[in-house]
């Protein structure tokens, strides 16, 4: 069996303090100066490994491993080698009952609170797989420590060399006397990542930006021209009426899989999600052509993605969608200490009648002309029509022609 040794960082703070004090005041230094400065948690590993590196420490393998507040993933590693940025990997939900997960050195720390040393050098058993996996990358040691942090949570950080015969006594008291003021810091720099996140998660990530700058005050609107996408899923009520409520929001986040990876695969935004559908915006402030280009391929990806499809007895997701393009102002309104981030505009009135003529003119897509305009495309004409509230007229270019002569206004 590799040797495996408890580790108590308490008592290597005091041996630190004989043999390697002067790595720890300078280390602890950069953690107080430059690593404050650090914007996020993966330049403080990037930053706080460079220096360790530069103390003298063999380090050929990093890591941090934080819990978040994400929807979609539960955990973040972050790995850094000498020489290259730090590689972010999301972990998610669902991984702690998973073999990845359980039997893992991260779970061990986190779960008894103690670091852990282990030899990789030599050719007998390993405790874990992912040693295993290191020993093959040649790593001859590897320390790992639990990172404490408010209401309970808990995180990781390990360290591993290539060297022969490992760390030395004295390079593992340096990482142990380390271990508090690290944690500290990055407590804080993962605290920052993690409300990014959720943030970014909930209202869009140009909103987040907004945020976190300090759009924070009620009124607080920022305008933008916008390709602009509006998405609605039809026969909903009938949906809701036949299907419990768990099985109606797990059919509405089947059909978001299929629609918001095509938006961001064109580096579009959910800007909001409104019920049964979607606003989803394409920045057109520096190239509008582009935007527009970007957003009619976001559409008909989505509805390629949705064809295929299928919801229980369904035949498919029917799905309208509508695109325009104009001016977006969004920002903070509500009334006391409740406000949301929120879009509106005239631009978005007419795209949400637009949408409702999906169904009038029985096609999934329609387009304005002020969005087509100069774009190539194989959308079929559909007729001139009057916009209920508005007195200017539109040409709208759908997939396919098959409404009535003289469809009502939207």
């Amino acid at each position: 069996m590799a040797s495996i040794q408890l580790l108590d960082e308490r008592t290597a703070v005091t041996r630190s303090s004989q043999s390697s004090s002067e790595a720890v005041a300078q280390a602890t230094g950069w953690l107080m100066r430059p690593g404050r400065e650090t914007a996020d948690a993966a330049a403080l590993l990037d930053g706080f490994s460079a220096c360790l590196l530069g103390l003298g420490l063999p380090l050929a393998r990093a890591t941090t491993h934080a819990p978040t507040l994400h929807p979609s993933f539960r955990w973040v590693m972050r790995v850094w080698h000498p020489g290259a940025s730090s590689l972010a990997l999301r972990r998610r939900h669902g991984i702690e009952s998973t073999p990845t997960f359980h039997g893992n050195t991260v779970e061990r720390v986190v779960e008894t609170r103690t670091p852990f040393r282990c030899r990789l050098d030599g050719d007998g058993p390993l405790p874990f797989p992912v040693l295993g996996e290191l020993r093959t990358e040649g790593l001859t040691d590897y320390l790992i420590v639990p990172l404490r942090a408010a209401r309970g949570r808990m995180g990781a950080a390990s360290w591993a060399t290539a060297r022969p015969g490992g760390f030395t006594p004295i390079e593992i008291d340096t990482l142990l006397a380390l271990v508090e003021p690290f944690s500290l810091l990055f407590e804080i720099k993962a605290l920052d990542d993690m409300l990014g996140a959720v943030l970014s998660a909930y209202v869009g990530r140009d909103p987040a930006r907004q945020i976190l700058a300090g759009t924070v005050r009620r009124g607080d609107v920022r305008l933008m021209r916008a390709a602009m996408m509006l998405t609605d899923l039809r026969g909903f009520g009938e949906l809701s009426d036949r299907q419990s409520s768990d099985r109606v929001v797990a059919a509405l986040n089947r059909m978001f899989d299929a629609i918001v990876p095509a938006v961001e695969a064109e580096g579009g935004e959910v800007l909001k999600y409104i019920g049964d559908g979607l606003l989803a915006v394409f920045d057109a402030d520096r190239d509008e052509a582009e935007a527009r280009s970007a957003a009619l391929r976001s559409a008909e990806a989505a509805l390629d993605a949705l064809a295929t499809l299928r919801d229980g007895d369904r035949a498919a997701f029917e799905v309208g969608v509508a695109l325009h393009v104009g001016e977006v102002a969004y920002g903070n309104i509500g009334g006391g200490d409740r406000v949301d981030f929120t879009a509106i505009g005239r631009d978005l009135n007419v795209l949400a009648r637009v949408e409702r003529l999906c169904k009038t003119y029985d096609t999934p897509l329609i387009a304005t002309d002020t969005f087509i305009d100069g774009l190539a495309h194989a959308l079929e004409p559909l007729g001139t029509v009057a916009l209920r509230g508005f007195s200017e007229r539109h040409a709208l270019f759908g997939c396919r022609r098959t409404a009535p002569v003289g469809a009502p206004a939207a």
